[in-house]
């Protein structure tokens, strides 16, 4: 007995017809009929009461069915386990959406050259959404910003950065090394409105007084970015960001910051978290954060 006449078997009992069932396992059907005939002389007995119109297991062809179901199903069991062996689970790593693009494509370039036989598997996505994946187990360790609540076990904290005035290369603040925040009264406004900040920013400004013009709000921001270097207006950003016809300017009363680090589940954690934690504690962010 073979599994294909196993499978040819079980196609011809649930489709009821040797046609259709030789069309589900892409076989002719005079070679399907064939098979069941030696199935069948194998078995010593006959599999299949053949009516016209109709095919319809015999009483032994339908214990035969239940087994051959079963034999199909462990069959199919053990493929999936050794493509698992042969394919291990990829580490699953959550990336803050708002974080430097190139910052963490430089991150995830070198991990993967120094670790090439750990596969990863990215999640981009907002923080609480990355917190909520994480809590499910949906993923192994995100990269985040942290509050002081997440600086604890299973956390550890990258870097800390500020927030930069992004402003055109013809805009005026572009040239000066600092502006104070009550300069930004009336300017064109570009807001991100994925920023972790983005409340606590328009509470600051509405306290000073501060009335800006929105021009334009989004949750993406390369676009955020894109419209600054076009000149379309003038946007708060993390101080790693960065992008062609960019000026970034310091604000010296807007001490906004963020954490960024690393959090992974307190359960099923295995060494490939472990390796993946110490690779990015040991990332030169320092140079990242003076290169801007």
């Amino acid at each position: 007995m073979e599994l294909y006449q196993i499978r040819q078997f079980v196609a011809v009992a649930e489709t009821g017809s040797f046609t259709k069932g030789a069309a589900r396992v892409a076989v002719s059907q005079p070679a399907l009929s064939a098979a069941i005939a030696k199935l069948e002389t194998e078995m010593g007995v006959k599999l299949f009461d053949r009516r016209r119109g109709n095919v319809l297991p015999t009483p032994a062809g339908a214990r035969f069915l239940e087994a051959a179901r079963g034999i199909l199903l462990a069959c199919n069991a053990v493929k999936a386990d050794l493509r698992a062996i042969s394919a291990p689970r990829a580490l699953r790593v959550g990336v803050l959406q708002t974080l430097s693009t190139r910052h963490v494509a430089d991150l995830l370039g070198a991990f993967r050259r120094t670790r090439p036989e750990i596969v990863l598997q990215l999640v981009d996505a907002a923080r609480d959404e990355l917190e909520t994946r994480l809590d499910q187990e949906k993923l192994d360790v995100i990269l985040t910003s942290l509050d002081a609540a997440d600086e604890r076990k299973n956390a550890i904290v990258l870097f800390k950065e500020t927030y930069v005035l992004a402003v055109s290369l013809d805009h005026r603040f572009a040239k000066l090394k600092s502006i104070p925040l009550q300069d930004l009264n009336n300017e064109p406004f570009i807001v991100r409105t994925s920023c972790e900040t983005f409340q606590n920013t328009t509470k600051v400004l509405l306290a000073r007084g501060i009335r800006t013009r929105l021009v334009y709000r989004t949750e993406h921001d390369d676009r955020a970015l894109a419209l600054v270097g076009a000149g379309v207006g003038v946007a708060l950003v993390p101080a790693l960001y960065d992008g062609p016809g960019i000026a970034k300017v310091r604000i010296l009363d807007f001490d906004a910051t963020r954490t960024i680090g690393l959090r992974w589940q307190s359960t099923n954690r295995d060494e490939r978290v472990d390796f993946f934690v110490a690779f990015a504690r040991n990332h030169n962010w320092s140079h990242a954060m003076s290169s801007r």
